[in-house]
């Protein structure tokens, strides 16, 4: 499930704290504060691994152009040194293979994948009224979801969360991560809420997407999501 544009959004966000993160990093061991670096470098990471899952799910052969990119520039550097013409010829030959397997997967847009676009569409219903509720099921066998209503705000809330913390499904971090997004506990504390304006889909898109991804890893979910409404 995914919304390219959003997943684009977070890449780029990902991206510059990366940039941040690194230079932070630099002058922290310039300064002899390894203790900060040591900090940093944790956070860049997670930063990396986060940066890595969304660049898969936006394109799948992500992982494959980067293995090809790094082969293809370790070649160039071996055909820099100095060596026997055929050992020389044969890694140009590697270079122009690699070359032409990165131009064949680049030119090849990957499918699109329909989740995120029946998702999109739920969404538009549920803001005008057509529907009274969407639930976006992350794990079924662990009973993660997301619940979506709407009448004059449009409200997600996240159930059982007491359960979810037992079964060892959302941990202490991601609620920090859900309440730094807004969400607010109920009386009880058994769920988590979210109150918003009746947002344009894509807007709602976006934090679905910072949800799914930055929070819960949807990667890790092992097919186990799907969509209902009523």
């Amino acid at each position: 499930m995914h919304d390219s544009s959003c997943l684009k959004i977070l890449i780029k966000q990902h991206r510059k704290e990366a940039r941040v993160l690194r230079k932070f990093i630099s002058e922290s061991i310039n300064e002899w504060d390894y203790l900060i670096a040591h900090h940093h470098a944790q956070r860049l990471g997670q930063i990396n691994r986060e940066l890595q899952i969304l660049e898969t799910v936006l394109d799948p052969r992500y992982v494959e152009k980067q293995m090809l990119s790094r082969q293809v520039s370790y070649y160039k550097k071996l055909l820099a040194l100095r060596g026997p013409e055929k050992l020389k010829q044969l890694y140009l030959r590697w270079i122009n293979e690699g070359k032409n397997k990165l131009e064949e997967l680049n030119t090849t847009p990957p499918a699109e994948q329909p989740f995120s676009a029946i998702l999109s569409d739920l969404l538009e219903k549920l803001i005008r009224g057509e529907v009274r509720q969407v639930t976006l099921i992350l794990n079924k066998k662990q009973e993660l979801g997301i619940v979506m209503t709407c009448r004059r705000r449009l409200i997600l809330r996240i159930h059982k969360i007491k359960t979810l913390q037992k079964k060892h499904v959302i941990w202490d971090h991601q609620l920090y991560q859900l309440q730094q997004m807004g969400f607010q506990w109920d009386s009880r504390f058994t769920s988590l809420s979210l109150s918003m304006k009746t947002e344009p889909a894509n807007r709602v898109m976006e934090l679905i997407s910072r949800l799914v991804f930055k929070v819960f890893h949807f990667e890790e979910m092992k097919g186990q999501s799907y969509i209902c409404y009523q």
